[in-house]
């Protein structure tokens, strides 16, 4: 089973989809915010991520683009999970390796379980010169 980083500001919202994914036998963990994340990758690389876009002091943007900078995470699937489906940068997410976007207020879980189960299976990054990981907190 899957390792699922769940890093959303709303807590009711990531324990809807926690409890869902724990059912099925993943293991969850759920950050509040970006920094919060970012100590959560360095501990434990997760097998998939559920990323909130709109979050205070770093955005989902701001994580998706730090996580893709570093080698040893930039091959973790992402999935984003927002209630703003029309925010105009969501275009840009696509070039950072991101195939699906749930709608918080439409989200089947069905929808997001069968993205865990088919595409979480993390690929084995090579190790080597990547700089090392950002300090907790930056």
């Amino acid at each position: 089973m899957a390792y699922v980083l769940i890093i959303d500001d709303d807590p009711d919202a990531s324990d809807i989809v926690a409890t869902y994914l724990k059912k099925a036998g993943h293991t969850v963990q759920c950050v509040l915010s970006g920094r919060d994340a970012l100590s959560a990758l360095i501990q434990k690389i997760p097998d998939a991520i559920l990323l909130d876009l709109l979050m205070p002091h770093m955005d989902g943007f701001e994580v998706l683009e730090t996580i893709r900078s570093y080698l040893r995470w930039s091959a973790i699937p992402v999935a984003i999970l927002t209630a703003y489906p029309e925010d105009p940068r969501l275009w840009h997410i696509r070039s950072q390796g991101v195939t699906h976007v749930f709608v918080k207020s439409r989200v089947k879980l069905e929808g997001i379980l069968k993205w865990v189960n088919e595409g979480s299976e993390r690929v084995n990054s090579p190790t080597g010169t990547d700089p090392p990981a950002p300090q907790a907190g930056v």
